[in-house]
């Protein structure tokens, strides 16, 4: 069959049967492919058109090493990566590490780092912890291949470069000029374990001057791992940071404070930041302009009251978002859940008018179930609640959990919304299946009545209710029935 033939007759039907329809797309994602769809792919003519590839391994994967290659090979067809998603098995067989797949899948994202890659982001792999340890310890560490040399040697040669450049013009030549990776989601614990954290550490001071969003996942990660992280990289540029245990479960704070806080005072840059289950501050005091550019928080209620409690309050925060925790129960079984005292919410609360006086957006999760209506009846007969300071807080968001649609917390919410003295804008938590159209629209209307100056209540994944056009179908019902 002459090349021609192939491309377009038998290509063709290879991608249909595995729904690939378009070929003028520039992106693809692929869910546990087979390998000779990969290699399909390699070989159509349309591939140089793909800047973006995500690829999804199945629950239980049989090989890494083959996909390793596959993958590796496609990517060096293409001008430019721009995008790769790649998330790995929730389990391996017992023989898919095979000897030297470190290697292989080293070797596969430095080329798409090296393909102009602006995003890159690595999930998955929870469970084979147990299997990456064995074949780390059965393989000895993998060899530095020349590239690799050159460009930890340009990464050194950087850092020197900083005390003899001045560093407005190193900061500029670098943003100008450098052409390198944007945002980089580690979020797999493989890329925090040997060979991988080398890896890691190393891509990271490489593309220091063009990274501006960073995203850490703690899960199954050693508490030594941390220290050495967090101290080893400064990136000037760095915008949104995010360092989460990627679970709602916390099993344990694995992450010191004093490490994080250490990292946050060199990058005074942060504009978006994301805390979850790290140690608790011990030191009250805080070092001066900490984080002076932030916009957008999101963390525990204990260190949301350590940053809110300052001299000199956040110019520019403007959205908050105050997380509750789940720690699992000492029968470690599903729904086996201990208590969180909603409570913890009471001092971060207190402090924000003064700490984020710009604050018009807050954001609070309510899980688990034990404890939300005590908690909103406290505020809703508490004559000195904290809600009433809250001025400037324009938009609530209720978000994470079914236990919003208790009947108990449902007929507080709107006396509990009524306590915000300028609230215009709620969106609230997605209902369960049980509950019918009848009793959400009842619910909103209560709150309607509740809260005369609210203007629109959004039911998570449902549209808007713009509740000023409510309030005048009302009138106008109320009207005809007046004159009738």
């Amino acid at each position: 069959m002459t090349c021609r033939r192939f491309h377009f007759l038998v290509l063709p039907i290879v991608f249909a049967r595995a729904n690939i329809k378009d070929s003028s797309t520039t992106c693809f994602y692929f869910h546990d492919p087979p390998a000779h769809i990969l290699r399909a792919l390699r070989l159509a003519l349309f591939v140089q058109n793909i800047d973006s590839l995500g690829i999804s391994f199945g629950y239980h994967t049989y090989a890494v090493l083959p996909y390793a290659r596959e993958l590796y090979t496609l990517v060096s067809r293409l001008p430019s990566m721009k995008r790769l998603y790649i998330r790995l098995s929730h389990s391996l067989s017992p023989g898919a590490l095979h000897p030297g797949w470190q290697t292989e899948v080293i070797r596969l994202l430095d080329l798409v780092v090296q393909k102009s890659c602006v995003l890159l982001s690595v999930t998955g792999g929870d469970r084979i912890a147990g299997g990456i340890a064995s074949a780390t310890e059965s393989q000895s560490r993998p060899t530095i291949n020349p590239a690799e040399r050159m460009r930890r040697l340009l990464g050194h040669f950087r850092g020197a470069m900083k005390s003899v450049i001045p560093q407005k013009l190193a900061r500029l030549g670098s943003r100008n000029h450098h052409h390198g990776l944007r945002e980089f989601r580690a979020l797999s614990f493989i890329l925090f374990r040997p060979p991988f954290l080398d890896w890691t550490i190393s891509t990271l001071q490489t593309n220091s001057q063009t990274l501006t969003a960073v995203s850490f996942e703690t899960n199954n990660t050693r508490a030594s791992t941390w220290p050495d992280i967090l101290s080893s990289i400064t990136l000037p540029f760095l915008s949104k940071f995010k360092l989460t245990p990627g679970r709602v479960i916390i099993e344990r704070r694995i992450v010191e404070f004093n490490d994080v806080l250490g990292f946050l005072t060199r990058h005074p840059s942060i504009v978006d930041l994301d805390l979850f289950a790290i140690t608790r501050p011990r030191n009250r005091r805080q070092p001066q302009r900490l984080l002076p550019a932030l916009q957008n928080l999101r963390a525990d209620p204990w260190l949301i009251s350590w940053f809110l409690n300052r001299k000199r309050p956040f110019k520019f925060l403007a959205s908050l978002k105050m997380v509750s925790e789940v720690y699992p129960g000492p029968l470690y079984l599903h729904f086996d859940y201990n208590t969180f005292n909603y409570y913890t919410f009471d001092d971060a609360l207190y402090l924000l008018p003064d700490g984020a006086p710009h604050v018009t957006a807050l954001h609070i999760s309510f899980y688990p179930e034990a404890g939300i209506a005590e908690w909103l009846d406290k505020h809703i007969s508490q004559e000195n609640s904290p809600l009433a300071a809250l001025k400037g807080v324009t938009t609530l968001d209720l978000f994470q959990s079914w236990n919003m649609w208790q009947s108990d917390v449902i007929a507080l919410m709107p006396h509990f919304l009524a306590r915000f003295p300028q609230l215009q804008y709620l969106t609230y938590a997605f209902p369960p299946p049980d509950v019918e159209k009848a009793k959400q629209t009842s619910f909103i209307r209560e709150i309607m009545l509740a809260c005369p100056g609210m203007e629109t209540v959004t039911i998570e994944l449902g549209s808007p209710v713009n509740l000023d056009m409510l309030r005048n179908e009302e009138r106008y019902v109320e009207e005809l029935t007046l004159r009738n």
